[in-house]
């Protein structure tokens, strides 16, 4: 469980289900609860992890942007090595 969860507390099977709806509120705000059935326990009710959200719009790199695009569509991949190696700096 998350860092979220402020605390646990033990309740009886007969508690939980008369006091279900108060329990539910209390789990959402992140408590924790170990529910007993003739003493032992059985099941928790733990607050559900928010849903992740979509990054916005624009927040994301999504590649070349359309001057790169134009960029690598202009060079001649096909063009000789000394060619290639003078664009690149590799050779004078």
């Amino acid at each position: 469980m998350s860092s979220s969860v402020v605390s646990q507390t033990t309740v009886s099977l007969y508690e939980a289900k008369t006091h279900l709806s108060e329990f539910g509120d209390r789990a959402a705000a992140g408590e924790e609860f170990v529910v007993t059935k003739h003493g032992k326990p059985t099941f928790r009710i733990v607050p559900v992890e928010p849903k992740k959200r979509r990054p916005l719009p624009g927040s994301v790199d999504l590649g070349p942007n359309r001057e790169q695009w134009t960029a690598l569509a202009n060079i001649d991949w096909f063009a000789p090595e000394e060619e290639i190696e003078r664009l690149f700096g590799t050779r004078e």
